[in-house]
């Protein structure tokens, strides 16, 4: 597996820094990649943010987002443990994306 960046070039879309790619090398998904996934700046100057892809869905309260990248653990008994897992998932996203920059300059 290998993390693929698009870098935005666009104009209008100035907040958006770069797609993110997921391309499968192996075993049954080689070939396939997974896209999705983006960079964006923050407009209070904290560290680039990483969405990834979700649905939202209209609850009594209004407008809730379910996050599509998820741990595999679908009992729901260990909420925190994948909680963890798509935390760091975006940690090294946007490390990964950081240092790309770095190196660009």
């Amino acid at each position: 597996m290998r993390i693929h960046f698009v870098l935005n070039h666009d104009e209008l879309t100035k907040s958006k820094l770069a797609d993110v790619e997921i391309h499968f090398e192996d075993g049954p998904l080689a070939g396939l990649k997974l896209v999705g996934t983006s960079v964006w700046r923050s407009k209070k100057g904290d560290p680039v943010t990483v969405l990834i892809p979700s649905r939202t869905y209209a609850t009594a309260g209004g407008l809730r987002y379910f996050e599509l990248l998820r741990g595999s653990d679908s009992s729901g008994l260990h909420d925190d443990v994948n909680k963890r897992a798509t935390k760091r998932f975006k940690e090294y996203v946007r490390k990964e994306y950081e240092s790309i920059v770095e190196t660009a300059r």
